[in-house]
């Protein structure tokens, strides 16, 4: 049986995980395995957490709300979400978002194509964790933009 044909059993909060700021991801999907088509990420953020406004060429994502409350902007226009609902936000387009519950919230994240966002969650999260590292820098690498 090949590695896209394996069975994959995952619960909440495992995978490879990264942490940035308040941020937790849990890959589910990692970029070592299947056929490269998309990465799958569970996120935990908790009640406050932000994304801030951003935009990225290289990649689309769809965000899937499981649990909590979460704000998002996209292109200027706002869109509040709850459980079960979802957003897709096209490669380019501006946006950012907010758990605004007073619980925390949860996400599965779908990032097409693969490897690309899983590449820049892992080299910001090592910069968090290194003082001497510039997290611009990774950002611009990334071909990441801070608005």
């Amino acid at each position: 049986m090949s590695e896209a044909q394996r069975v994959q059993h995952l619960r909440p909060n495992e995978g490879i995980v990264y942490e940035s700021g308040r941020l937790r991801l849990a890959f589910k999907r990692s970029e070592a395995e299947g056929e490269g088509s998309y990465s799958l990420v569970e996120s935990h953020e908790p009640p406050g957490a932000s994304v801030a406004l951003h935009r990225h060429p290289s990649y689309q994502e769809t965000f899937i709300v499981l649990e909590g409350q979460f704000d998002f902007e996209v292109d200027g226009e706002r869109h509040s979400l709850g459980p079960g609902e979802l957003v897709v936000i096209p490669r380019g387009a501006v946006h950012g978002f907010a758990c605004t519950s007073r619980e925390a919230g949860r996400m599965l994240t779908i990032s097409t194509p693969a490897r690309v966002f899983e590449a820049f969650i892992a080299e910001i999260s090592a910069a968090d964790r290194d003082a001497s590292s510039d997290p611009r820098a990774v950002f611009a690498r990334h071909g990441v933009e801070l608005l």
